[in-house]
């Protein structure tokens, strides 16, 4: 409870109203009884005051019912609906709001309400998440006037909200679904899954103009009298696995995403390609959130893969890509897609070079890097002072040493995929798919 501005006016006044009657008696002008009355008027703006504060009412009988989903997505605005039942004999006067949370930006909030006796109103906002993760919404805020508007009681009535923010990767799914099939038809994966030209046989068709005459099964014709072709697809149950970094670098940010929020995005969307493609799905995270998902596949397999993901974040952690592998290695025996997706630098080439050999003796290997888009900035840049041209030699010498280190991973038999946080989702999805058309999984 604390004073209301009615009150604090009140007694303002009243120690103005001292102030004037001492300059009134030091000037000899001070009429008889009105130091009396000014202490009677004191002690009731007490009393009043006294009694407004210990009759609230049951203030703690104010119903509030928030509705909202109990699962959010990074950076994507949810409606809330906020419901606020008045049960007492009297009007309700009051402000109310959400309880400050860092992983969320409220819209709407506060709201001045007056309520009739026995009467609700609904409220609606706006909260966008702006973390992921696990997230314990508290109960509102209220701040409700006392019945002669002297006194604000605050109450926190409702229930707390138990809510789960995930990674928001569906834009960038409704990308991919026109991208990608752009991205399929140049591969040829598109038109070839439609003719059965993959390595796994699948059935037998009528023959399609177009059809390979190797795809002519010949016994088949002769016993149906007509052109009969073998329809085949692409080898599925197969393991994707990826090893995703947490470390430090995975903190920077281009925009409001950290480049970990655009990995887990590429984790994701690729993820959903793949449980498309009949194939399973794994991960080990390491550097610092150490987290193993052994592989899952079908039509659960991303909300799965949600579930284990969506609470990951970075850390001040070093990267040791050698102990991710080692570790990897020594819990995964099939062989797999084994995908690397980090921020890698110049100083990484050694341990990096080293954990690629060691998984590349089983598996097909992609190290997915994201580069910071200050880089680019710079580079394109025009130089126009002394300053500028020490940034930008500086800049061309690192990503020179960056290259390299991509290109010496290349020769290594390593697929590379070096690009920009924002970019990163459609090309490992397209990495992916090549290297499932090429059959090197």
């Amino acid at each position: 409870m604390r004073p209301a501005l009615l009150l604090l006016a009140a007694a303002a006044t009243w120690v103005l109203a001292a102030a004037v009657l001492a300059g009134l008696r030091y000037a000899g002008q001070l009429p008889d009884g009105w130091v009396s009355g000014w202490w009677i008027a004191g002690l009731l703006l007490l009393l009043v005051a006294a009694v407004d504060a210990l009759r609230p009412g049951p203030l703690a009988s104010v119903a509030v019912h928030r509705q909202l989903p109990g699962s959010l997505a990074l950076g994507v605005p949810s409606h809330v609906s906020m419901t606020i039942a008045n049960p007492l004999s009297r009007q309700l006067d009051l402000y109310i709001s959400e309880a400050p949370v860092a992983a969320l930006k409220i819209e709407g909030m506060p709201a001045r309400l007056v309520l009739p006796a026995g009467t609700e109103q609904t409220l609606s906002y706006t909260v966008t998440p702006v973390l992921r993760g696990d997230l314990l919404l508290a109960r509102p805020v209220a701040r409700i006037w006392s019945r002669l508007r002297l006194w604000q009681h605050r109450v926190r009535p409702g229930d707390e909200l138990e809510l789960k923010i995930y990674p928001d990767f569906a834009p960038v799914r409704y990308l991919a679904e026109i991208d990608m099939e752009q991205r399929m038809r140049q591969l040829g994966i598109h038109q070839a899954l439609a003719r059965g030209e993959g390595m796994e046989f699948k059935q037998l068709r009528n023959f399609i103009e177009g059809d390979a005459l190797r795809q002519v099964d010949w016994k088949a014709s002769a016993r149906h009298r007509k052109p009969i072709s073998r329809e085949y697809q692409d080898e599925r149950d197969q393991d994707i696995f990826f090893l995703l970094d947490c470390g430090r670098r995975m903190r920077h940010k281009d925009g409001e995403l950290s480049h970990f929020d655009h990995a887990l995005n590429a984790v994701l969307l690729t993820s959903w390609i793949a449980f498309r493609q009949g194939d399973a799905v794994g991960l080990l995270s390491f550097a610092g959130r150490e987290r193993w998902l052994s592989p899952v596949k079908g039509d659960q397999g991303i909300k799965l893969l949600l579930n284990r993901v969506y609470d990951l974040q970075s850390t001040p952690a070093h990267s040791d890509f050698i102990q991710a592998a080692e570790d990897f290695s020594s819990r995964h025996r099939k062989r797999a897609l084994v995908v690397i997706v980090s921020n890698v630098r110049d100083e990484d080439y050694g341990d990096l070079l080293a954990a690629t050999k060691l998984l590349s003796r089983r598996h097909e290997v992609v190290v997915a890097s994201m580069r910071e888009e200050f880089l680019d900035q710079v580079m394109a840049a025009p130089v126009a002072t002394f300053d500028d041209a020490l940034g930008y030699a500086a800049t061309h010498g690192y990503l020179a040493e960056r290259r390299k280190v991509m290109e010496q991973l290349v020769v290594s038999g390593v697929s590379v995929i070096d690009t920009l946080p924002g970019s990163l989702p459609i090309q490992l999805a397209s990495e992916y798919l090549r290297l499932k058309k090429s059959h090197r999984l």
